[in-house]
């Protein structure tokens, strides 16, 4: 779900964004963006949103998993390329090809080892629960995956929030306000 909030300080709920369990560590999301033509400036600004260990060991097992597929992609490329220069075309483009499939495999079957672990747990996603997608002056969007993170977000920032969807109002208008402790947090940012 899009939540859109404004303003520069944001309170974020006191538990897990992704399986709502005790929080015991952070993630940070991150926006960057740039402006000018000849000195461009880049700036980035971050969130530190509470994550459980457990959270974060699938969310950076998601990301080795994307990065080792990165890396055997562009050797399967490279090592075709090789073969099909040296010694057959033919040859070259078999052994890439089935290179490239063997690494969608693996690929596909290491995030459904992680997905597994993560369904056994009551965790909303593999992946980042929630997602920093940026801001314009003092507007933020998030993307946030969790029904009941999102719920306690809007409810701990009703008065900064935006652009509501319907869906959002009508989770806002059947959750009644949360007596659970949260934490104020403001962003880190970071120009070069």
């Amino acid at each position: 779900m899009r939540v859109d909030v404004s303003g520069h300080r944001f309170v974020f709920p006191n538990q897990c964004a992704c399986c709502s369990a005790t929080p015991d560590c952070e993630l940070t999301v991150t926006a960057s963006r740039s402006r000018g033509k000849r000195v461009v400036h880049t700036e980035t600004k971050s969130w530190d949103v509470p994550y459980c260990v457990r959270c974060i060991g699938h969310v950076k097992a998601v990301g080795a998993a994307r990065s080792l597929a990165t890396l055997l992609t562009f050797l399967s490329i490279l090592l075709g390329g090789v073969i099909g220069f040296g010694v057959d075309p033919f040859l070259g483009a078999t052994f890439g090809i089935l290179a490239l499939f063997g690494t969608v495999v693996f690929h596909r079957r290491q995030l459904g080892q992680i997905r597994a672990e993560c369904n056994a747990h009551s965790c909303v996603n593999a992946d980042k629960a929630i997602v920093y997608l940026g801001w314009q002056g003092t507007l933020h969007r998030f993307e946030i995956e969790s029904q009941r993170f999102a719920c306690d977000f809007m409810k701990a920032n009703q008065n900064k929030l935006v652009n509501l969807s319907a869906e959002a109002r009508s989770m806002l208008s059947a959750n009644g306000a949360s007596s659970e402790q949260i934490v104020s947090r403001s962003p880190r940012r970071y120009l070069s």
